[in-house]
This record gives C-alpha cells, sequence and structure tokens, in this order.
C-alpha cells in the first residue's frame, strides 16, 4: 500500500539520543571529582564536536585530534585541564558506551508503524563506516532497515548535506525524491541537503536549537520530542497514503 513512499532517517540524536553515552563516559571518569551541570557540559561537547567534524571528513584534522579538542575545550569552560591520558580513557569510555546504546520503545514503535504500513526506510549518516555501522548493529536497525538501504559517508566521496547522497538514496529505494521524508537533529547537516534535493524534511529538533541566520530553508515539519514525532511523522504518513 505505502511502498511508493519512504522515510530515512539520520542516527546520531536522531535514533538514539547521544547523551547517553556521553554522560556514561563523564560520569564514569570524572563523577566523583566534579559536579558540573551535566547537561550543559553534552551541550557544549556536542557543540565542539561540530564545530570540527567537517575538517575530519576533509582531512584538515584528524580524529583523534577531534577526540582531544572536544574533551578539551568542553572541560576549560569549567577550569579543567584534561591530560592526554584522560583523552583517551575517555574516548575508550565513550566508544564502549556508544556501543550499548537501545532504541526507545518510542522509537521502535515509529518503525514497527511505518513497517506495518509498507513504508520503505532507509538511514543516511555521516561518519567512519566501522563505527557507523558499529552502532546501526547495536541498534538493531536490521530488523526493519535492510543493510542495503544503509548509506554510511564513510563508504563514498560525499557526505551530508552533499544532494549526491541523497541521490544513492533514492536509487536504492527506488523512489523519486517527492516521495521521500528525511529525519534528522542537526539542521545544517540534514535539512538543507535534503530539501535541495528535493525531499520532504522533518527536523527533529529536540534539543531546541536555532535555526541558522544564514538561510532561508524551512523544514516542513519540526518537532522537539519522541513523542511529538511519533504524532506528526504517522500522521504525515497517513496524509500521502
Amino acid at each position: 500500500m505505502m511502498k511508493n513512499y519512504g522515510v530515512v532517517f539520520d542516527v546520531d540524536d536522531t535514533l538514539y539520543d547521544m547523551s547517553i553515552p556521553f554522560l556514561g563516559a563523564y560520569q564514569s571518569l570524572y563523577g566523583t571529582r566534579y559536579r558540573f551541570p551535566t547537561n550543559d557540559l553534552f551541550l557544549l561537547f556536542r557543540r565542539y564536536s561540530d564545530e570540527r567534524f567537517d575538517d575530519t571528513q576533509t582531512g584538515k584534522m584528524s580524529m583523534e585530534a577531534l577526540y582531544a579538542y572536544r574533551l578539551r575545550m568542553t572541560m576549560q569552560e569549567y577550569g579543567v585541564s584534561v591530560t592526554d591520558e584522560e583523552v583517551l580513557e575517555f574516548q575508550r569510555r565513550y566508544v564502549e558506551f556508544q556501543y550499548r546504546i537501545r532504541l526507545t520503545d518510542t522509537m521502535k514503535h515509529i518503525l514497527d508503524t511505518l513497517r506495518k504500513k509498507n513504508v520503505k526506510m532507509g538511514v543516511i549518516t555521516n561518519g567512519n563506516s566501522v563505527h557507523q555501522r558499529e552502532k546501526i548493529k547495536s541498534l538493531n536497525l536490521a530488523h526493519w532497515i535492510p543493510a542495503e538501504h544503509v548509506i554510511v559517508s564513510g563508504d563514498h566521496d560525499f557526505r551530508k548535506p552533499d544532494v549526491r547522497i541523497f541521490r544513492e538514496m533514492e536509487r536504492r529505494l527506488d523512489l523519486p525524491a517527492e516521495r521521500l521524508l528525511y529525519v534528522g537533529d542537526a539542521f545544517s547537516l540534514d535539512i538543507p541537503g535534503a530539501c535541495h534535493a528535493g525531499w520532504h524534511t522533518l527536523w527533529f529538533n529536540h534539543r531546541h536549537r536555532i535555526k541558522p541566520d544564514d538561510t532561508k530553508i524551512t523544514a516542513d515539519i519540526e518537532v522537539h520530542s519522541e513523542e511529538e514525532l511519533s504524532m506528526r511523522l504517522l500522521a504525515y504518513i497517513t496524509t500521502v497514503s
């Protein structure tokens, strides 16, 4: 019935909450020493990570340098200096917690419902192929989304927001742009690229971020919680059936 429509998801901070592995690593390494506001810490960590992530994709910065940069800058905001050993240990623990991530019951309900409605589903995510696929495995996404419908930028010469990564998904799903919806949390990476490709867009803005001032692009739908995501996404799918 709905095999002529598709919904494609981002992974990080869309299908799972990125703050959970970060806070797990932080609490296990620093929790007994400091009493900093953990939500603010995560938002700083994410900001510094996003700030230089593109440099790691173009070869201007190594991933190891990014790991050190984002942790040092975050802790520096609270007057704490971080050693090389702490950088390595924090990253080791962070990855360990990342590979324990799970889908919430709400997210499982969304995927279950889309499958029942015969909506084609896919994933487009930026990052290292091995690392992203380990997270995808932890989320057990193969239960809903076949491997051939998963695109990781590390396997290609392009990445979000490049239109080519969306065109590749159109080919794999065998659907035209106007029959596709992209769901992502990072406005600059997720929304303009999908819009330029002619897709419909849903901005999962659960961090309540401000849209960049330098764009006139807006998402077709903006939501701020998983519950709202479920309600609006499934209602939207019903209207295009």
